[in-house]
């Protein structure tokens, strides 16, 4: 016990000393926060104490003031409330809300600027949510992007709309039944005799090599014929790349919510991802009215070796587009943009719109009216001749890795 003798007396030395150094800290926090309120006690920090401040009542002033050191303020700004909070997900906030400031949904209401508090309901929301709005909000606040939209947005992995829940309800009922049929019969459905061809199947690294040429790429249908292929690449490539980045950008949500690569990947108004968007958007209508004209110059006749076409599918999917394209220039007439000369579709249809009243009102209607004709495409999908671009990838990676290797 006698190494352990002189521990008690360094312990205390230890938080002696700690106190010591801690209060010069804390005690010019104090003293500059009191300087600042010989002239601000007026705004709503009378006493000083710091009550007022909510959870910053510790902080020193000019830690979020910056420029409030130099008098006058003729420089004063805001420090980003990102330099100590991790920004949220994307499920409570929204893309819309990428770039607007923390203040204007976490201010206090009538106890001042500085009361910044958590909000876990819509109550914030309508402070700027409301009919005649200064913002450009929308008067109703829709649901976010559900789990279905990440086909084609940045979305979440909620399904808060009754749409999304109906569609996601009947898209598996139909891709069940495709894939039970493709597995099923004791080993004579198309999927169960590919992969019961032969014992030496071709593997992993073929099925893998099967999906990405054949099934992504589509190398067999570019083989067949450049024309169809090129109206495929159209309408598949688009989604398959949206895909991607609303992954990606959702990942980073979660991983590193606070990075400028997740904040642009989220917000519209950024250069790249307005003319991302707005160019994948115009390559899947160009394809789709491509595919309508190439079927309405032949009379409708299907081509040999193919079905008929399945015009109400590719209704709907035109339908989706424009919907998606109308609801988006709503959004910019409403709000403003700052990547207006990339998104250039968009730009072009929001002269379209005066936003006042009348248009805040309308934009719910038009969200819905593009998430109903989605789910509507989608709950079709399964059913239809499109049911290809679900299941010609799984089908090219479980035909290849049936088949005999090759060089054994």
């Amino acid at each position: 016990m006698g190494r352990f003798r002189y521990m008690g007396p360094l312990l205390l030395g230890a938080l002696l000393l700690s106190l010591c150094l801690a209060s010069p800290a804390a005690a010019a926090t104090a003293q500059a926060s009191s300087v600042c309120l010989a002239c601000h006690a007026a705004e709503g920090l009378a006493d000083g104490a710091g009550r007022d401040l909510g959870p910053h009542h510790d902080l020193n002033c000019v830690g979020c003031h910056q420029g409030a050191k130099q008098v006058p303020h003729e420089n004063l700004r805001l420090t980003s409330c990102r330099a100590c909070h991790t920004p949220h997900t994307e499920a409570p906030t929204g893309d819309l809300h990428a770039g607007v400031n923390c203040q204007a949904c976490h201010m206090g209401g009538e106890a001042g600027p500085h009361a910044l508090v958590p909000q876990n309901n819509e109550a914030s929301c309508k402070r700027c949510h409301f009919a005649g709005n200064q913002a450009g909000a929308p008067a109703a606040v829709p649901p976010p992007k559900s789990a279905l939209c990440l086909a084609c947005h940045t979305a979440t992995l909620s399904l808060a709309d009754w749409p999304s829940r109906i569609a996601l309800f009947v898209l598996l009922l139909g891709l069940l039944g495709s894939l039970g049929f493709w597995l099923s019969g004791g080993g004579r459905g198309p999927a169960s005799q590919a992969l019961h061809k032969g014992h030496g199947g071709g593997g992993v690294g073929r099925a893998l090599s099967a999906l990405l040429l054949d099934g992504l790429l589509q190398r067999r249908l570019w083989r067949r014929s450049p024309g169809r292929w090129l109206v495929h690449a159209l309408i598949f490539l688009p989604f398959a790349a949206r895909t991607l980045w609303a992954l990606l950008a959702l990942l980073l949500s979660y991983t590193q919510p606070g990075t400028d690569l997740n904040q642009a990947m989220l917000g519209k108004n950024y250069p790249a991802t307005a003319l991302f968007f707005d160019l994948t958007g115009v390559m899947v209508l160009a394809g789709g009215l491509l595919a309508v004209a190439r079927r309405l110059l032949r009379g409708g006749r299907a081509l040999p070796g193919l079905p008929r076409p399945d015009w109400p599918a590719m209704a709907l999917l035109v339908v989706v587009v424009l919907s998606g394209f109308v609801t988006e220039a709503a959004r910019m007439a409403l709000t403003g943009y700052a990547g207006a000369a990339w998104a250039f579709a968009g730009a072009v249809l929001s002269r379209l719109f005066s936003a006042g009243p009348g248009l805040q009102t309308a934009y719910a209607y038009l969200w819905y009216g593009h998430a109903i004709c989605y789910a509507a495409f989608v709950a079709y999908l399964p059913f239809s001749r499109l049911r290809h671009i679900l299941l010609a990838p799984l089908w090219s990676a479980i035909k290849a890795g049936g088949e005999p290797g090759q060089g054994k």
